[in-house]
């Protein structure tokens, strides 16, 4: 069995066009939790190497989320940012235009990489050590554009040292980008849990967590 940190009331990973790629603005996406059922999210959005990378407008400071209040209903809304791993010596970038947070996401985007794929283990494995105090959850982990290299178990077998837990990306799920034989390997041995998140861009993703949970009920890592 697996343990699953957050519920279906609950969602870890979204992007806002305030920040980041997302198409919804931060009060948009607030609005339509509510609407949904949901009750706790964290918006994280790009860290700033990716928003550099991709040319990714930010519409407001950063500073301002400090300032920004739920005015609409009473889901509890956090802001992360899901942070970038750089290079083969497990460099991240982790701020948003110099600001941090208390929640974040380790992920790898191999277009925006700048070490080679062929040693991403090692590059997981030397960022984990560097940054584990800080690591929240591990995000799309076995993203097929990511994994042709990756030595799960390896890498598992650090996060365990740290009981970091490792994400199920639900829009790579639904979209068939996840090497599902890297991740049951993953979910066989990880000791810190999982997250089912829904790395929703647009509203709609909302609904695709659903299929996190239906695969780890499929494969029957929860009952």
């Amino acid at each position: 069995m697996v343990k699953v940190l957050n519920t279906m009331n609950e969602d870890y990973h979204m992007h806002s066009i305030n920040y980041s790629d997302g198409m919804n603005t931060i009060d948009e996406i607030v609005q339509y939790a509510g609407k949904i059922g949901l009750k706790k999210i964290t918006i994280t959005d790009h860290s700033q190497f990716m928003l550099d990378g991709k040319n990714f407008g930010t519409r407001n400071r950063r500073v301002h989320t400090n300032r920004w209040k739920n005015i609409y209903n009473d889901v509890e809304v956090n802001f992360g940012i899901e942070w970038d791993l750089i290079d083969e010596e497990g460099n991240c970038c982790f701020d948003i235009q110099w600001h941090t947070s208390d929640f974040c996401l380790l992920s790898c985007h191999a277009e925006d990489y700048q070490g080679d794929l062929k040693n991403i283990t090692q590059a997981y494995i030397k960022a984990i050590h560097k940054y584990h105090d800080k690591i929240k959850c591990m995000g799309h982990l076995c993203n097929k554009k990511t994994s042709k290299y990756l030595d799960i178990e390896a890498v598992v077998e650090v996060l365990n040292q740290y009981q970091i837990p490792i994400e199920i990306n639900c829009f790579y799920l639904y979209i068939g980008g996840t090497d599902l034989e890297k991740l049951d390997i993953a979910l066989s041995q990880i000791q810190g849990g999982v997250y089912i998140n829904s790395d929703m861009h647009v509203l709609n993703d909302f609904s695709l967590r659903q299929a996190g949970f239906d695969y780890l009920k499929e494969k029957g890592y929860i009952s």
